[in-house]
């Protein structure tokens, strides 16, 4: 009873006295995980009855709070020229910060927005590493995980060719990759899914997705840099056989999968990694109040719609579906691996997240990379192990 109590005299308020009036020191603003804005005045004792508390009593810091709640709005509109806000009263208790009431009256009110930029994403809390991107939000105990999709370089001859033998290699596809998490319900304006208020929402997904953001990066010894957009194939070579003497590494009987190779045949190591960018996207449905105009004057007697015959006022509810979405940057990921920022403009600053998720596909002489015959694949991470053999009977080839 005691919020039932609570919100009629909330409403009883809103009927003789403007918002603005109730706002007896500057309203403080804040941006909220969802990117809505609430604000909360800063004067008057807005305790919850015998419990006792007021607006400065929520728990600020860990510290012990005092039981009850305070009146704050929630902002539906700013009009930035005017410094107002259109905003919708509730009340909020002071240690959980849960909505526990809400009046159907909306208003406008004297505002300021806060300085900072509203979030540009819900994340509260990142885990990043090199199978792919976990994005939690705390207050509505939702998590998605996003992993980082294969990439594809085909190769013709691979695991070994010749020196100075035309070996090919092709951006095989750089797809993109998406996962979601998501809750049923969340009781913003003190609902139920049997029983909802205005403010709940339902079927909230938070959806994130990588897409390319540039072409594949590959680095071999002896051949250089190789910038492959999606499907580009390039020709190479190599001078130099993969001897220990001119840089080669590991033997191929300590690489897993390189079993058709000799034991002990060195191996050229390259790299190869692809760029990408984080996108996410919240969808949910909120219960909303539908305004319309209602026969007869309004409490005060008014008449304001309907040629002067109605009142505007509340005529139904219904859940309407809300949607909003943008950019991860990898500035936004605290402690993100130096290995996983890609600086894809060149400019100094990372823009992007390096993919090294790359499987090499053994391509036939027609580019397939389906052959029964030749088909093959490998992943290490990013890596490129190569064997290059010393070419046989080259003296007399054409243009030699």
């Amino acid at each position: 009873m005691k919020h039932v109590s609570l919100f009629l005299l909330l409403i009883a308020l809103l009927s003789v006295q403007p918002l603005s009036v109730l706002a007896q020191s500057a309203p403080s603003c804040s941006f909220q995980p969802d990117g809505s804005i609430i604000c909360t005045t800063g004067g008057g004792n807005e305790g919850g009855g015998e419990e006792g508390g007021g607006n400065n009593n929520s728990n600020n810091g860990g510290g012990a709070c005092t039981p009850g709640n305070h009146l704050a709005f929630r902002v539906l509109d700013y009009d930035a020229s005017t410094s107002t806000c259109k905003v919708h009263p509730i009340r909020v208790d002071n240690c959980t910060g849960e909505i526990i009431g809400m009046s159907e009256q909306i208003g406008t009110m004297s505002c300021e927005m806060p300085d900072t930029s509203p979030p540009q994403h819900p994340c509260t809390s990142f885990s990043v590493g090199p199978g792919g991107i976990t994005c939690t939000n705390s207050g509505w105990n939702v998590s998605a995980r996003v992993t980082f999709p294969e990439v594809y370089l085909d190769a013709r001859p691979y695991p070994a060719t010749l020196v100075r033998w035309p070996t090919m290699v092709r951006n095989g596809g750089m797809p993109e990759s998406s996962g979601s998490g998501g809750v049923n319900y969340i009781s913003n304006g003190g609902g139920s899914p049997n029983n909802p208020q205005v403010g709940d929402w339902q079927n909230l997904r938070l959806i994130l997705t990588l897409r390319p953001a540039g072409p594949m990066f590959v680095t071999l010894p002896h051949v250089g840099d190789l910038v492959l957009s999606n499907g580009a194939t390039q020709s190479i070579q190599w001078e130099v056989p993969s001897h220990p003497a001119v840089g080669a590494g590991p033997l191929a009987g300590s690489i897993g999968g390189l079993d058709e190779l000799p034991g002990d045949m060195p191996l050229f190591v390259g790299n190869g990694r692809a760029p990408y960018k984080l996108f996410w996207e919240l969808r949910y449905q909120e219960y909303e109040a539908i305004e319309g105009c209602l026969a007869g004057p309004n409490s005060n007697g008014n008449y304001n719609c309907g040629g002067g015959t109605g009142h505007r006022g509340i005529t139904g509810y219904e859940w309407k579906n809300h949607s909003s979405g943008g950019e991860i940057p990898p500035s936004a990921v605290a402690n993100l691996p130096a290995a996983l920022m890609a600086d894809v403009n060149n400019d100094g600053t990372p823009d992007a997240y390096w993919d090294n998720n790359l499987t090499l596909r053994r391509m036939d002489d027609a580019g397939s990379v389906s052959n029964p015959q030749y088909q093959h694949s490998w992943n290490w991470g990013g890596i490129i192990y190569w064997a290059v053999r010393e070419g046989q009977g080259q003296i007399g080839w054409p243009g030699q």
